[in-house]
């Protein structure tokens, strides 16, 4: 009886710290959380084969759901089993109920987690009293802590879509490098300058959310595809090669170009870390640039080049090159785990 009760005690125990770890902490997700965020994305991805891509949009509350099913049938089960084998002798039964079974400790167990308790059943005995408050605290607090965690999820995918809106409205309809191009050459280097910060401030903004809430960072997606946050990070990883290779015709461009180059590296090894695997985090962090990428650049250079009315820079931009590899390996990571439309560059041939 002892072990059973240590046992379901054990799983009360992990299955709060689980939740706690996915809500409260802002470097880690609980075990059960990842791996509901893992199977149902995969189950998310092979459905959009057979159904369309609008499935997509049911992963991010399907995650959610289910990780909070999780931990309050973990928590039923746990103190079930702690309050089972004391039904008999540590209990007031107020309804013919016969002997209680495992079946009555998980009535009891669900009524205390949630906080209703009907009181049919009532502990008696000091033991049974101090394990169904416990119960009751932990189901009260685990709650409490979905119900933060919802809000501040809402908060952050309204953050996230703000930055794939203003990378919509901002590319309209052309691409990253066309983007930053037009800007440079309409506007000049002060507003593009102000621009590439403002980019700079919803790339921190998306890496912040996909660090605090991987559950949902990016699989809450929408139908709509201004709120997609692949085709707004192509958008903006153009951009950002284009700013490092402006900076060579304007150099007043440069440390903001830098700037967001920086913010666009570190989210992308944070986005990497969490959802595109090992593989893809160390070419990252390692990239060798090709020929494909210094041709990307090359392109790049001729089209500001053409727009500014000016000869072609003779720079090699090594950041750039690097920046375009950097590019292609997340991108490519992110459409193999997303499994959507391969990513194709404006400066694609």
């Amino acid at each position: 009886m002892i072990a059973v009760q240590i046992l379901g005690l054990a799983l009360i125990v992990a299955v709060a710290w689980d939740a706690a770890v996915t809500v409260l902490h802002p470097d880690r997700e609980g075990l059960l959380a990842t791996a509901v965020r893992r199977v149902v994305w995969s189950a998310t991805t092979r459905l959009s084969t057979r159904l369309g891509t609008f499935v997509f949009a049911l992963a991010g509350p399907a995650m959610l759901a289910c990780t909070f099913l999780g931990w309050i049938l973990l928590a039923i089960v746990g103190l079930a089993l702690a309050v089972w084998r004391l039904l008999d002798t540590d209990f007031a039964v107020q309804t013919p109920l016969g002997t209680p079974d495992f079946a009555d400790a998980l009535y009891y167990a669900a009524g205390t987690i949630t906080v209703l308790g009907y009181g049919d059943l009532t502990p008696l005995s000091t033991q049974a009293q101090l394990i169904s408050v416990f119960g009751a605290g932990v189901g009260f607090t685990m709650f409490t802590g979905m119900a933060t965690y919802v809000i501040e999820v809402v908060g952050g995918v309204a953050t996230r879509n703000r930055f794939t809106l203003a990378l919509h409205d901002d590319a309209r309809g052309q691409g990253g490098v066309t983007m930053l191009t037009d800007c440079l050459a309409e506007a000049g280097v002060d507003e593009t300058r102000e621009r590439c910060r403002s980019w700079a401030e919803h790339l921190r903004a998306v890496d912040e959310m996909a660090h605090r809430y991987p559950l949902v960072a990016f699989t809450y997606r929408s139908r709509r595809p201004e709120y997609d946050p692949e085709r707004a990070l192509r958008h903006v990883a153009e951009a950002t090669v284009t700013a490092l290779v402006a900076a060579e015709y304007a150099p007043g461009l440069r440390t903001a170009a830098e700037a967001l180059c920086s913010a666009q590296a570190r989210m992308q090894c944070t986005v990497a870390e969490i959802y595109l695997g090992d593989a893809v985090t160390r070419r990252l962090a390692d990239p060798v640039p090709s020929e494909r990428d210094r041709a990307a650049v090359s392109l790049v250079d001729d089209s500001l080049a053409a727009a500014l009315g000016v000869p072609v820079s003779q720079a090699e931009h090594r950041r750039a090159v690097d920046t375009a590899c950097r590019t292609r390996i997340f991108l490519e990571g992110l459409h193999r785990w997303s499994r959507s439309d391969p990513p194709q560059h404006e400066w694609s041939p």
